[in-house]
């Protein structure tokens, strides 16, 4: 063992660091988190300079120094916040942790579970990654997580010890026995398979527009099993967490294996970048995701150069300043866990090649740029791509990347394949559309259809609109291509936060909003009306009505008032309101009837009574020109 008494010195410091934070708040915790970080920041010079490198390579020029900059201390307060928080977590029982982190999509879970198959739930070492695996362990599904060894056994029973205790069984690397028999008996397998591990049978798919050396482990337990490979996500919300459950990643297999692993491996890989696009200061950009790279360059990857040196963190300069430090890029060392001695440098961003133009049909071009001018002659948006093939009048671009540009603001939209029919000016984007806006919102969809000329898109297949504070679902969309209107056509799901003054610890303060459509959503305006068979759900009380009109605070995103109209029910207990149109107030917990209210009571003795005017309910006489009120609170 190199260093014996320098390692020793560094558990030492880590052991004493976590009897020091073991016992401190978790909101304590973060903050400190967060100024370690900016240490980390500040004082990692190597691991700060090689975070910036792949942020730039990345990211390409469209983001700025002081972008990622800012993305990258994002980065290290991550890692120190979730360093930490487990520190913290160790100490808190399952039921103090599922408190603080709100779940959705579970029921893609239990879905897959229902095959019998098991599934593999596939992250990254993106957010707090370990609580993820804690939370499933809370909610009662049983399983495991495959991990390697740390560059340091030290600490080695430390996480071992913290998953087991939270109900995670944690298998070694290569244990593919007894991964196969977990999923034989239906049970979860988590496995964070977005490193470069040139250990592991891997395939090269795109990451960020280049080569990435991919484990192909995900894809060949999927095979040999059949079980389903759900990506789930463990998302910072504040000082909460959101635990996200995508979908199952499906994909036509052809019966030939090298190629449907391969397949496989691109789909999954292709939902973990889309998250890191959306979250960047979540993942750990510090790792060398790039360094293995294909011995032979081809057509479509150029060689990528590795000229940018990287020195090793020097340990005895960080011995030397604080034992939370050495702890935290202890721990930092750990989580990257190569086990070479330095890490190589990052690739270098190559130019791109000018287009060539060929005789030859189809046409093939490195670069492709589309610009839309409005009738003024103002630029409207312009559409790039890394490659290209022209066959006719339809162009195919890979990796497309377009902003929408408006007074109020600008649109970002990607996406991995689009087709330009260059006489319609017809775009039709496909796999992982996303759309974010400077003022943050975020739309997906697997398709979307780009109408120019008429300045829209449509699809009709599952979309998803978000913001911080807000997540709405459906199928079938049609929106302007600003997002300054949207209407998502059936099945509509609306999940938003209604307070931003919710008590840590407190249970969740969620409204869920269902209707069977349309929604009609003017985002510029902050109204959302739900059509046919509304039904407002939150943990108080139930409130349905044919029509509700919601009005959402711009600065929040949070709902401020909603107008219920059209046979309204209130559902509280065993009690239940109605009226022709009500006033819903989330923030305090009231809903006030207007029109001719009654309210339905169940006695103890279960026989209904009605009564127009009971007495419980105060209702204020009006003169009859006006509606009368009965205003019902939650308690």
């Amino acid at each position: 063992m190199k260093h014996p008494i320098r390692r020793r010195a560094m558990l030492a410091a880590f052991l004493a660091l976590r009897s020091l934070i073991r016992w401190l708040p978790l909101s304590v915790a973060q903050a400190c988190g967060r100024l370690l970080g900016y240490l980390g920041y500040a004082l990692l010079g190597p691991y700060r300079r090689l975070t910036l490198a792949h942020l730039h390579l990345a990211l390409g020029p469209r983001a700025s120094r002081a972008t990622c900059a800012r993305v990258a201390r994002g980065v290290f307060v991550n890692l120190a916040k979730s360093f930490l928080e487990w520190l913290v977590m160790d100490r808190l029982s399952p039921e103090a942790l599922r408190r603080r982190v709100d779940v959705y999509g579970v029921h893609y879970l239990r879905e897959a579970l229902a095959n019998g198959r098991g599934v593999i739930a596939l992250s990254a070492h993106f957010g707090n990654w370990e609580l993820l695996a804690m939370t499933l362990a809370g909610l009662g599904f049983q399983g495991g997580v495959l991990a390697r060894r740390l560059r340091y056994p030290e600490f080695e029973p430390f996480l071992v010890g913290m998953r087991a205790r939270k109900g995670v069984t944690t298998y070694a690397r290569g244990s593919v026995k007894e991964v196969a028999r977990l999923l034989r008996e239906n049970r979860i397998i988590g496995m964070m398979p977005d490193q470069d591990l040139d250990s592991l049978e891997g395939v090269f798919v795109d990451f960020f527009d280049r080569p990435a050396y991919t484990p192909v482990g995900p894809a060949a337990l999927s095979l040999m099993t059949g079980a389903m490979i759900l990506p789930c996500f463990l998302v910072r919300d504040g000082r909460r967490f959101r635990l996200v459950i995508e979908e199952p990643v499906t994909v036509a297999r052809r019966g030939d294996r090298a190629k449907d692993l391969v397949a496989i491996t691109d789909a999954w890989s292709r939902v973990v970048e889309s998250y890191i696009r959306r979250y960047p200061d979540h993942w750990v950009w510090m790792h060398r995701r790039w360094k293995t790279q294909p011995s032979v360059p081809s057509t479509k990857h150029q060689a990528l150069s590795t000229q940018l040196s990287v020195p090793r963190v020097p340990q005895a300069a960080v011995s030397s300043f604080l034992f939370t430090l050495t702890a935290y890029c202890l721990v930092l060392s750990a989580v990257l866990g190569c086990a070479k001695s330095s890490p190589p440098s990052p690739p270098q961003a190559t130019a791109a090649s000018s287009t060539t133009p060929s005789t030859e049909a189809p046409q093939r071009m490195d670069r492709f740029t589309m610009v839309g001018y409005s009738p003024a002659g103002a630029k409207e948006w312009d559409l790039e791509g890394h490659g290209a093939v022209a066959e006719g009048a339809v162009v195919t671009i890979q990796q497309p990347h377009a902003i929408g540009y408006d007074r109020e603001r600008t649109s970002d939209i990607t996406a991995s394949l689009a087709h330009v029919d260059q006489q319609t000016h017809y775009i039709r984007l496909e796999h992982e559309v996303t759309i974010h806006t400077s003022d943050g919102l975020w739309v997906m969809a697997p398709q979307l259809y780009w109408l120019s000329d008429r300045d829209e898109m449509q699809t009709d297949e599952p979309v998803r609109i978000e913001t911080d504070h807000m997540l709405i679902r459906g199928r079938g969309a049609v929106a302007h291509a600003q997002v300054k209107t949207a209407i998502v056509e059936r099945d509509i799901e609306l999940v938003l936060n209604p307070s931003d003054g919710e008590a840590v610890g407190a249970p969740p303060a969620h409204v869920t909003i269902t209707c069977e459509g349309p929604l009609v959503f003017e985002y510029e305006k902050g109204i959302a009306t739900f059509h046919t068979n509304v039904h407002v759900n939150d943990h108080q009380g139930d409130l349905y009505s044919d029509t509700l009109i919601a009005y959402v605070d711009q600065k929040t995103h949070t709902i401020r008032y909603a107008d219920a109209i059209g046979r309204v029910r209130i559902v509280q207990g065993p009690h239940t309101a109605h009226g022709d149109h009500a006033v819903y107030e989330p923030a305090l917990a009231k809903v006030t009837l207007l029109g001719s209210p009654y309210l339905v009571l169940y006695p103890e003795d279960s026989q209904p009574a009605v009564a127009p005017h009971p007495p419980t309910v105060e209702a204020t006489p009006r003169p009859p020109s006006e509606p009368q009120q009965v205003a019902v609170t939650v308690p």
